[in-house]
């Protein structure tokens, strides 16, 4: 799981949406990709806003920062994270083979089944995959439900690739559906679920020994449509409606090395959106998207030293067609960003165990739609938001310093790091609320006033911060296959301009986990210590800190060709009363207590 990992938190709004938050970044400043392109979803621009990915079996998640990062966006500060899929095959497994799966959740009557399947023969591939997962509101540690926070998704996926000996091609459709409701309190006026839907095209293309200055090419491109509803349980009507468009493509050239210890690439990018919103509750105006780039990555092997450089040019436009919105703040017209980040990676290696490594970089952040144009209520945050025309680029300078050792029975892995971000965009609370109540003297809504009645007014705003923390871990063989795992980060950032704390910032934790594992079973259990969070922002509510046990245990049976794999998990063991920082929904309700998960996988 990435909350698991050093450095790695997760933002939520319940249990059917979550997006990371990497070293106290997160939405526009962490990178979520799929197969290296943009997922193509509004996940980023609010916390009820789902990832429009299932996430029930990727075939594997990669995290990147540092110059490797640049290859995809000069915005993913806090860095990259790639759900990698097998949606087009990259390789031919002769005949058929594939899995099934299905798991079962007590703390929300969860039940997830899905089916993979793979076929081969000669140099071509097929791959196929269906998925259901539904569940019901989720139960917190005294018995009660958190009322509206159901779950129900499905969605197939199918892919076919051929692979000559030039190297391969493929193409790949996915569909993608899910219904969740929004957390509310039993009995408020507004009750609310999301109807959100994304199909997508993929394209990949793989070219090899090409000539003698280009050494392979690698081409990914696709066309997605994304739309989701807000709508009313109460009457069916939909309050707001959002619609996403996007065509990406991205080809990248392995050159031939400058020398035996050298390898690199140049790349091009390309991004065009199209952004609607529709619905009295329309938080911004439509708008166009345009993003292109180049970029490189470099990197030599001076024996014990080795280096990485990269770079990467972007244009950014953003054009708003017509003012859907009655302020004339936000009157049609653009706004373009032109942006250059560069990023080097130093390691030293002491031994053939241990090194040690620095990573700098100097990165930029164009604003997005929601921070220049935003002019409605924001349900989901509980305020009436504004945006700021006028924002300007967000600039980060970075460095991070490290060691990394490892040896037959041991890993050791400690970072440290320090962000100055100038020009960072943040939602700064006015002396302004907002109710579309009704007035009883003048039968008017009551609008903007300055006695308290209503939601708080934030304006998009910049200033000056800094962000820093460390990371570590440590991995023991204590014993012949059992194993002791000990993970602990701190992140701390402040708006410099300001002196106040910036919101949303992890506390301090502390993870322990021992393991005992053989190839045909396994088991342990995990302690989570999670500390007090105080160093809050205005209008942010502190929270107390927590601790959560785990068990889990599996095995693994060979029954001829096939095999069967069973895991047992128990989480909130002694079902814990808590709220996690990164709730949306902390003001109100709690996390979820004890859950047990059973799940079976037959591989054939």
């Amino acid at each position: 799981e990435l909350n698991y990992l050093p450095g790695v938190s997760m933002r939520s709004n319940g249990i059917a949406t979550g997006r990371p938050v990497i070293r106290g970044f997160s939405n526009n400043k962490v990178l979520i990709l799929e197969d290296g392109l943009r997922m193509g979803d509004l996940s980023n621009s609010s916390d009820d806003h789902g990832v429009s990915d299932d996430g029930s079996e990727p075939e594997k998640i990669e995290i990147l920062a540092g110059p490797s990062s640049l290859l995809y966006g000069s915005n993913a500060i806090g860095g990259v994270v790639n759900i990698i899929t097998d949606a087009i095959p990259t390789t031919v497994q002769q005949g058929v083979n594939g899995e099934l799966f299905t798991q079962g959740s007590t703390v929300n009557n969860e039940y997830l089944g899905n089916a993979h399947l793979n076929y081969g023969i000669g140099n071509f591939s097929l791959h196929g995959k269906a998925y259901k997962r539904k569940g019901d509101d989720y139960r917190i540690s005294d018995g009660k439900k958190t009322f509206n926070s159901n779950l129900d998704s499905y969605g197939s996926q199918i892919g076919v690739s051929v692979h000559p000996e030039w190297g391969m091609t493929g193409f790949s459709f996915t569909d993608y559906n899910n219904k969740y409701g929004l957390p509310t309190m039993p009995g408020d006026e507004e009750i609310v679920y999301i109807d959100m839907k994304k199909t997508q095209y993929r394209f990949a293309a793989e070219v090899t020994n090409i000539n003698s200055i280009v050494n392979s090419m690698s081409i990914k491109a696709g066309i997605l449509d994304y739309n989701h509803q807000e709508i009313s349980k109460i009457d069916g009507s939909v309050g707001t409606e959002f619609g996403l468009k996007t065509k990406s493509a991205d080809i990248s050239f392995l050159h031939i090395p400058f020398s035996e210890n050298s390898q690199g690439l140049i790349g091009f990018y390309g991004l065009v959106q199209n952004y609607e919103v529709i619905g009295e509750e329309a938080l911004t105006p439509n708008a166009d998207l345009n993003n292109y780039a180049a970029y490189f990555l470099e990197k030599f092997n001076f024996g014990k030293l080795n280096l990485s450089f990269g770079a990467r040019y972007e244009i950014n436009n953003i054009k708003f067609p017509q003012a859907t919105l009655t302020d004339s703040l936000f009157a049609s017209g653009e706004n373009d960003f032109n942006t250059l980040s560069a990023s080097l990676g130093l390691v030293y290696n002491l031994n053939d165990a241990t090194s040690v490594f620095i990573n700098a970089a100097n990165a930029f952040r164009a604003p997005t739609i929601e921070e220049l144009s935003s002019y409605s209520v924001h349900e989901a945050l509980a305020s009436f938001d504004i945006g700021n025309r006028s924002l300007n680029k967000e600039n980060t300078t970075g460095l991070d310093i490290g060691l990394k050792s490892h040896g037959n029975n041991y890993l050791v892995e400690v970072t440290g790091y320090y962000n100055k971000v100038n020009n960072l965009i943040y939602r700064k609370p006015l002396a302004l609320f907002y109710s579309d109540n009704i007035n009883s003297n003048t039968g008017m809504p009551v609008g903007f006033n300055t006695y308290e009645d209503g939601l708080q007014v934030y304006q998009y705003n910049q200033a000056d911060a800094i962000v820093y923390g460390f990371e570590s871990k440590l991995n023991l063989e204590v014993y012949q296959n059992v194993t002791a795992t000990f993970i602990s980060d701190y992140v701390r950032a402040k708006n410099q301009t300001t002196d106040e704390n910036i919101s949303q910032i992890p506390p301090f934790r502390f993870l322990m986990e021992l393991r005992h594992a053989t190839p045909k079973h396994w088991y342990g259990f995990t302690w989570n210590l999670v500390a007090a969070q105080n160093d809050v922002a205005p209008n942010e509510d502190p929270t107390a800190g927590y601790g959560l046990l785990g068990l889990y245990g599996g095995l693994k049976l060979i029954t001829g060709e096939f095999a069967h794999i069973i895991n047992l998990k128990f989480s909130n063991v002694l079902d814990q009363k808590y709220k996690d920082h990164l709730s949306a929904i902390k003001d109100f309700t709690f996390m979820p207590g004890r859950n047990i998960q059973l799940n079976y996988k037959f591989i054939f």
